[in-house]
């Protein structure tokens, strides 16, 4: 009885230790980022704010505030966050493997304002003038604006019925492209996930970074759909 009974606690412990290990295996790995994004005044919820890493947007926050971040690499990260009407605030924060992360953001609002310019450029005609002229891709993006019209894709993809493009910060219209494919439009400073919509095309976002009072070119080459 005592042999069946030692038995008994053997396999219990091996079971036990299995389970831990294969415990031990899932969490390898995986991270959780969550918390809020609140108004420095009153502690409001912000429900359009973004997160981002360099130029990498991780999350948007929902309508109460919160976030959640998931599957990023463990270490030492400096985090953003931005939204319309707000100051960008940066925090430096460890993420640590098989734990959960809790970052809570206030941000002070800001009126400060830049002016972004840009325009929409057909990737197949990108490459084509590309291959003509290889020094275009070392021009910045006030000399792609000014050198290489956005009427190449008007001209050749939609003949003179351009429709116009939509240009968004997260859920909010900002601008519409003209009938050259091109936008300017003055916007809150920060940073922010330009998002372009065209019919046609694969909708596409950047990170822009507006500094007050200052003019920023970001252009989009927009692959057909």
């Amino acid at each position: 009885m005592a042999t069946v009974h030692k038995s008994i606690c053997y396999l219990f412990f091996i079971t036990t230790v299995l389970l831990c290990s294969s415990c031990k295996d899932e969490n390898q790995g995986w991270t959780l980022i969550q918390g809020s994004v609140l108004s420095m005044e009153g502690h409001k919820q912000v429900h359009s704010a973004f997160l981002i890493i360099g130029n990498e947007l991780l999350a948007s926050t929902r309508e109460d505030g919160s976030f959640e971040i998931d599957s990023h690499d463990p270490g030492l990260h400096s985090i953003l966050c931005s939204s319309l009407g707000f100051r960008d605030t940066l925090i430096q924060i460890e993420v640590k493997e098989g734990a959960l992360t809790e970052l809570d953001f206030f941000l002070s609002a800001d009126d400060s304002h830049g002016r972004v310019y840009g325009e929409l450029h057909d990737q197949t005609l990108y490459n084509a003038q590309l291959a003509g002229n290889p020094s275009i891709a070392g021009w910045n993006g006030k000399e792609l604006f000014d050198g290489i019209s956005g009427a190449t894709i008007q001209t050749m993809t939609f003949g003179s019925d351009l429709p116009s493009a939509e240009i968004y910060v997260g859920d909010s219209l900002i601008a519409l492209t003209d009938g050259f494919g091109q936008y300017w439009v003055d916007l809150q400073a920060g940073t922010y996930p330009l998002h372009v919509s065209l019919s046609g095309y694969r909708d596409t976002i950047q990170i822009i970074q507006v500094k007050p009072d200052s003019d920023i070119f970001a252009n989009f080459i927009l692959s057909q759909q």
